[in-house]
């Protein structure tokens, strides 16, 4: 009897634990935001060891988690400079982070068992189809190696070049380790840089404006990781094919698999990035070209000019990059910045906010409303109804997380607020960053109360895995039918 006592006790908690972890393993979403979540634990925990400090006192939990959370959710708000307080061994911490935050956890550790010659099961190619975006169930092997094989070659490339600028200004060791750095950074949209101990802290790169080089190579590798992995594999694809004909080689094949033309997805992502970046440059030039502040666009040179502007644009929808001052900008500008940040970049990309396609369909689908059409049309091409139920879904869920959060940090920060350190649009700005996983701030993060830091810590979460969770939920979800027959309900909207 008492054998038996001993062991029911030791069964029930082994048979909750099989349970728990049978409940996350049989849905992909759940293995996603769960990866995302110890990643960030792990972290947390290496960036609080003393010798990642160079004080080699440590940072204590909170910033610690707060720098973890910014790294995995490839956001670039921080609480300290990156160069000046970490070690050597925090800053491998951090760009590692960075770059398994930007592919993903299930990808890297599919990868890994590729490499090993093992075979991905059912629930992580599931995983990999649903995080990267792929339409076909078939294609998740092929998908990992093609994404680790673009990541790394084109974080090389970007290497290579910024180091070459670099080195220009800087000894051949530190323009390595910030040109390696920044690349990945910039790829995987996480806006950290390793600066502060060249150009001062938390200076990103306001140095950098007389080098169209630096500028042009970051913003190129944002919006490269901003467009998605699957518009790549499209792109590349039809680069093949065009490849194939001049070498009249494969057309049978090629048109088999569908490399005639671009999906269009792929066109629909072009175009809306393009747009947002041309409509970003222009708008912000008008706002900020009279702007004689510190570090404003104002005081570069007519030339420089038009570089960072362009790169603002490219910036706010993407990662934390800043070549001028952010706390300098109009309210209007900042507006502005609020507005294109929580757009955000492309689906299944390491850029964040609700992602443009959502606000296309949203705003097609409200078009096809007032017209009073029944299909929701965009690009002479019919939207599913499932699709615009879920981009009304992510734009309520964004909407509800950016308007709480705002919220809360206007009540936590109300004394700063009075004693006129900053105004609520920098919180605004703050909060759509964080959301956004963009990582730029006109009001330092680091004067924020740590209350606020938690409330950072829990939008940039949610900003990375939540709307896009959700959705995938709801597509997993089969519809249930209730016996139940409600009357119908009345009321008036609008």
């Amino acid at each position: 009897m008492t054998a038996a006592r001993r062991e029911t006790p030791a069964g029930g908690r082994q048979g909750r634990l099989h349970r728990l972890l049978q409940w996350i393993a049989n849905s992909s979403t759940r293995t996603i935001v769960l990866s995302f979540a110890l990643l960030i634990l792990a972290g947390s925990l290496l960036l609080t060891l003393p010798v990642a400090s160079r004080s080699g006192i440590s940072i204590g939990y909170l910033p610690a988690l707060f720098t973890a959370t910014s790294c995995v959710c490839v956001t670039g708000l921080i609480v300290v400079d990156t160069a000046t307080h970490w070690t050597g061994f925090g800053q491998l911490v951090i760009i590692m982070l960075i770059q398994a935050g930007g592919l993903g956890l299930v990808t890297i550790t599919s990868f890994f068992l590729l490499a090993t010659g093992r075979r991905l099961g059912m629930r992580s190619m599931l995983a990999v189809q649903e995080s990267m975006g792929s339409e076909r169930f078939a294609d998740s092997r092929r998908l990992v190696w093609r994404i680790v094989q673009f990541t790394a070659g084109t974080e090389l490339l970007g290497a290579i070049l910024l180091v070459w600028r670099f080195s220009l200004r800087m000894p051949l060791a530190a323009a390595l380790r910030r040109g390696v750095f920044q690349s990945i950074s910039a790829f995987c949209n996480a806006g950290f840089d390793l600066m502060g101990d060249y150009s001062g802290p938390f200076s990103s790169l306001t140095t950098w404006n007389d080098d169209p080089v630096v500028l042009v190579t970051t913003g190129l590798l944002l919006a490269t990781g901003g467009l998605g992995f699957v518009v790549w594999e499209d792109l590349l694809g039809r680069l093949r094919h065009v490849w194939r004909r001049v070498l009249g080689r494969g057309r049978e094949r090629d048109a088999e698999a569908g490399h005639g033309e671009l999906r269009f997805h792929t066109r629909l992502v072009l175009g809306l990035t393009l747009l947002l970046t041309l409509l970003g440059l222009v708008c912000f030039w008008l706002l900020e070209h009279d702007n004689h502040g510190a570090q404003g666009l104002g005081t570069l040179p007519g030339w420089q000019q038009p570089f960072a502007a362009w790169f603002q644009s490219v910036t706010l929808r993407t990662a934390g990059f800043n070549s001028i001052d952010q706390t300098g900008l109009t309210d209007a500008s900042k507006l502005l910045g609020v507005m294109l940040m929580f757009i955000g970049a492309g689906p299944a990309s390491t850029g964040g906010g609700i992602k443009h396609t959502t606000l296309a369909v949203i705003f097609a689908a409200a078009i096809a409303n007032a017209r009073g059409r029944e299909e929701t049309v965009l690009r002479r091409r019919t939207i599913p109804r499932a699709v615009v139920q879920r981009a009304l879904v992510i734009f309520l869920m964004g909407i509800t997380i950016f308007s709480v959060s705002s919220f809360l940090l206007a009540i936590i920060e109300e004394p700063a607020i009075r004693a006129d350190r900053f105004r609520v649009i920098d919180l605004l700005y703050e909060v759509a960053s964080a959301f956004g996983t963009v990582g730029v701030t006109s009001a330092p993060t680091s004067a924020l109360q740590p209350l606020s830091h938690i409330v950072l810590i829990a939008c940039m979460f949610l900003g990375r895995v939540g709307p896009a969770s959700f959705a995938m939920g709801l597509a997993q979800r089969r519809p249930q039918h209730s016996s139940i027959v409600w009357p119908e309900g009345r009321t008036y909207v609008g």
